[in-house]
């Protein structure tokens, strides 16, 4: 009979969000380049001819695409600071290695 699997550490701890969040920041990053990149493909494109209104209509599709990738990096940095605050509220006071304090050090 197989034993049952115990995780020796929390599914959610503090440094495999700070992992995953670092990992969807470089995504967003790399998608927005990606999409800004494309945005001027089009965009020599409209200039040799600026009658051709499916390269136009691929450049707002460029540009929403590259919107929409800053917006999820600001939402990635919205949830790491809720999760620091409500950490923060529940000790009742601010603990040494949080990620405030880490980037106060970093500008340091």
């Amino acid at each position: 009979m197989p034993s049952e699997y115990t995780l020796k550490r929390p599914v959610l701890d503090v440094n495999r969000l700070q992992k995953q969040a670092k990992k969807i920041l470089d995504e967003a990053s790399d998608d927005r380049n990606l999409a800004l990149e494309s945005y001027r493909y089009f965009k020599e494109m409209v200039d040799a001819n600026p009658n051709d209104s499916v390269s136009k209509a691929q450049m707002v599709d460029c540009l929403k695409l590259a919107q929409t990738s800053k917006a999820s990096s600001i939402k990635v940095m919205e949830l790491l600071i809720r999760v620091e605050t409500h950490k923060e509220k529940q000790d009742n006071k601010k603990p040494a290695g949080s990620m405030f304090t880490e980037l106060e050090n970093l500008t340091k």
